[in-house]
């Protein structure tokens, strides 16, 4: 059980209600076939009982994700890349949807589950390796010249910043304890 309660949004007032609903349906793909679309997910239901802070994060996370110079192939690999190496279940539950919503392959979503990064085209491969460095605070010469070999530096700081988000709301989910909304997919996919 989450050690914050989950905000019930009809206790939220009205205005502020759309701050609780999924990225989902802002995005430019449809997202049913995963169950992003509608409805409240726990990460805004237990940041919203704080609705300035939930508002800023939203903004900031928004922000990265149309900045940051990634494809949405390249931003989910740094956003699941980051969930494995932080053990973030939740984070790993939401994005493996996600990611399969924009076209990825679930062969590529357990290459970064497995930390099997050769098994990545090249670019997701330095994504993912530099990610799973950063997570652990040992990005050195040589991950940072991998990637830097394969992405401008706009893209090499959004990776970063990215990576850096997703860390930090890793670390905030795990510590209030925040449940999937329903059974989790597994790091092998064993329950998608």
């Amino acid at each position: 059980m989450a050690r914050v309660p989950y905000v019930d949004p009809e206790d939220v007032p009205p205005e502020n209600r759309p701050l609780l609903d999924t990225l989902a349906e802002e995005a430019d793909t449809p997202a049913a076939e995963y169950g992003l679309e509608g409805g409240t997910l726990n990460v805004y239901r237990a940041l919203g009982n704080d609705l300035g802070l939930l508002e800023a994060f939203r903004t900031y996370g928004s922000t990265l994700w149309r900045e940051g110079g990634l494809d949405p192939h390249e931003r989910e690999t740094v956003i699941l890349a980051t969930a494995r190496a932080a053990d973030s279940p939740y984070e790993w539950h939401q994005h493996v949807r996600v990611a399969l919503n924009e076209g990825m392959s679930q062969g590529t979503i357990l290459a970064i589950s497995r930390r099997e990064y050769d098994e990545l085209e090249p670019t997701l491969a330095a994504i993912a390796a530099y990610v799973d460095r950063f997570v652990r605070a040992e990005v050195d010469d040589e991950h940072h010249d991998r990637l830097a070999a394969r992405v401008d530096r706009e893209t090499l700081l959004g990776v970063g910043m990215l990576a850096g988000c997703y860390l930090g709301l890793s670390r905030s989910l795990d510590a209030l304890d925040v449940e999937t909304e329903i059974e989790f997919v597994g790091w092998e996919l064993e329950n998608l």
